[in-house]
């Protein structure tokens, strides 16, 4: 669904938890923080998430659950939700992706799409 009445831009930030990893033991943390803005016109809810966790030997995670963090938040028009969260992956680098299942306050149901963001301990790339 195209229509501007629709709209949800999300930004997604990484960050690498040398604190909570074991590279010794193929464990690599990182936490992301997800920006979540509704730039349409009618206030919409986040009812589910469905994520692509990638990692460097081409091993998906996927995963399906309600809301963010226990919570499933309405997002009115020009404002956004932030929440962080976490993954760990066996390797080093890897990525994400996905979609939101969203509602608009007018019972319309649409899928906001989370662009591909890179988990990556620094260094690794140079």
């Amino acid at each position: 669904m195209n229509d501007s009445k629709y709209n949800i831009r999300v930004n997604a930030q990484s960050t690498y938890l040398e604190e909570q990893s074991e590279p010794t033991a193929n464990r690599y943390a990182f936490a992301y923080t997800i920006t979540i803005a509704n730039t349409g016109t009618v206030a919409a809810q986040l009812l589910s998430r469905h994520w692509l966790i990638t990692d460097a030997n081409g091993r998906v995670q996927e995963v399906h659950g309600d809301g963010v963090v226990g919570q499933q938040p309405l997002i009115e028009p020009g404002k956004a939700f932030q929440y962080t969260s976490g993954a760990v992956l066996e390797t080093p680098l890897g990525s994400m992706s996905g979609s939101y299942q969203m509602k608009a306050s007018d019972g319309e149901q649409f899928t906001a799409a989370i662009p591909i963001f890179r988990l990556a301990v620094p260094r690794v790339l140079n």
